[in-house]
């Protein structure tokens, strides 16, 4: 079985290379090239000065490039700045927020302040309902007590959240 093998593969080899040794004697004999050529290689002088335009021609691309990238994100930053400026807290400041607690997705409980009272609202996603009235008495006792509790998690737009974050999280 190993010499049929071999037999199979040795007529394999043969006959894959009786082409190319025909096609080796069939090949022209050696011809010099006779193309003439161009002009910026049988005159250096003007190929050291294209390739001297061609290498400020891809630099003036190049910082052009740059200039057009660093202006759009400097456009863009500055698009982002104005959007962020004009998300800021709007009002005369007779209303805010003293404290927020979540309670479910889209519930929560708000604590805000509206002259001197405090007034307990719930919100759900369609409405807002007020839960409490305070006093201006319960008032100043309520926020007697939050004031004194600062572990607590309150933001405040003052503070914010990440102020609220930081002191929470931060090592004593």
């Amino acid at each position: 079985m190993h010499v049929g093998l071999a037999l199979l593969l040795a007529t394999a080899v043969a006959v894959a290379f009786t082409p190319v040794a025909a096609a080796k004697s069939k090949a022209p004999a050696f011809h010099r090239d006779e193309t003439p050529l161009p002009s910026s290689l049988s005159h250096p002088s003007t190929a050291a000065t294209h390739a001297a335009t061609s290498a400020s021609g891809t630099v003036a691309r190049t910082l052009a490039g740059l200039a057009i990238v660093l202006a759009v994100l400097f456009g863009v930053y500055w698009l982002l700045r104005m959007y962020a400026r004009g998300k800021g807290p709007k009002g005369d400041g007779r209303l805010e927020i003293v404290a927020t607690a979540a309670l479910a997705p889209n519930r929560a409980v708000h604590l805000l302040r509206v002259g001197d009272g405090l007034v307990l609202v719930g919100s759900a996603e369609g409405s807002v309902t007020r839960l409490r009235a305070y006093s201006t008495a319960e008032s100043e006792r309520l926020e007697e007590t939050l004031d004194a509790r600062p572990d607590t998690f309150v933001a405040t737009p003052s503070n914010g959240i990440v102020d609220a974050l930081r002191k929470r999280t931060a090592r004593r």
